[in-house]
């Protein structure tokens, strides 16, 4: 047989034996799809690159399995990288250099501040429940009969100034009713359970002596049982959040970390009120102010571990220590003066902490009034 070419006999018919290599086709097909990968999915232009140089997109189509998916959200969101560790050694060393180099365009270099917030707060509150610690609980323990004696004393001299007289036997009074209530109350915030003091049996006579002696007004009887269902439901709250506070906590903590995603654009609302310019746009102030909620998460924390280690005065050094940052990381993201400075941190960490303050208040009086159901 005499071949005039490949593949095809002088008879005319096919040589299987003499056709195209599958090996050299699947190279084609995948050098192919190589050349079709370099255009760009979205607009079609030449991609020599990751993303494209027309319409910016990257030249991914994101189609993977769930798994893989959510392994690249994990990494993505929580990962810590060199950007990471690099954006948080800045953030301690240097207050203000990273929010002020991120608004102004040099961002390849730091980690995104909702990334940050999010990876520092998450790490926070993993910290709260590895550790058992609660936000708040409610110490109660029995007044000795020193401290009566001092503090009865001490409201006989103020009546005596006005004119007044109180009954020798009575402790507290309300609406001119005796209440039983010898017991210290204090507030303790990052605690935990064990080292929290409650006399339960104490605060019980308290709370149903108090309910026996407030006087209710209301225009009528179904007002005046409405007005002590409400005060016995509140009560009950109470009793369940100082004897069981692990549980109240579990919804506090739930609500805290959404209060306090909420304050960074008030915080940025707040700086909008003192400073303003061209480099000094809301954007700057979210920036600075997301940045700055997660230096706050990180000294929060950090004082935390060091109360727990038994560390002297570890609460108010963590606190001096974060209003110290917020002024140096004005001064440095900013470049205002010092005057305006201390005056813009004073006045803005003050209406900022009334704000957090009071939204933390109305969250523990939620928690407790659904604890009393």
């Amino acid at each position: 047989m005499i071949s005039v070419g490949k593949g095809l006999s002088m008879a005319g018919a096919f040589d299987p034996t003499d056709g195209p290599d599958l090996d050299d086709l699947a190279e084609a097909g995948a050098i192919a799809a190589a050349g079709a990968a370099h255009a760009c999915l979205s607009c079609g232009a030449a991609v020599d690159g990751t993303y494209c140089g027309s319409c910016g997109q990257k030249n991914d189509d994101l189609r993977r399995s769930s798994l893989a998916l959510a392994r690249d959200f994990l990494q993505d969101t929580f990962g810590f990288d060199s950007r990471m560790w690099r954006t948080l050694g800045l953030l301690a060393a240097a207050p203000g250099t990273v929010p002020r180099d991120y608004a102004h365009g040099k961002r390849s270099r730091y980690t995104p501040p909702v990334r940050l917030f999010l990876v520092v707060s998450f790490l926070f509150f993993l910290t709260l429940a590895l550790t058992k610690t609660m936000f708040i609980a409610v110490e109660i323990s029995l007044k000795t009969d020193a401290e009566i004696a001092a503090e009865k004393k001490q409201l006989q001299e103020g009546l005596a100034q006005a004119g007044a007289e109180i009954p020798e036997n009575a402790l507290v009074e309300i609406e001119g009713q005796q209440a039983d209530c010898p017991i210290n109350i204090r507030s303790r915030f990052f605690v935990r359970p064990g080292d929290v003091k409650f006399d339960g049996d104490a605060w019980r006579q308290c709370a149903a002596s108090i309910q026996q002696s407030v006087e209710v007004e209301a225009p009528d009887e179904n007002g005046e049982a409405r007005a002590r269902a409400v005060l016995s439901r509140f009560l009950a709250g109470v009793t369940q959040a100082v004897e069981h506070p692990e549980r109240v906590n579990g919804d506090i903590n739930d609500w805290l970390a959404r209060l306090i995603f909420l304050m960074a654009p008030i915080l940025a609302l707040l700086l909008a009120l003192f400073i303003r310019g061209k480099d000094a746009l809301l954007f700057d102030h979210l920036v600075l102010s997301l940045y700055m909620h997660a230096a706050g998460f990180a000294a929060v924390g950090l004082g935390l571990l060091a109360a727990m280690a038994k560390v002297p005065h570890a609460a108010p050094v963590a606190a001096g220590a974060i209003g110290l940052y917020f002024v140096i990381a004005l001064k440095r993201a900013y470049r205002r003066g010092w005057i305006k400075t201390v005056w813009t941190a004073a006045v803005g960490g003050l209406l900022y902490l009334l704000i957090l303050a009071s939204a933390a208040t109305a969250m523990v009086l939620n928690a407790v009034w659904l604890s009393g159901a």
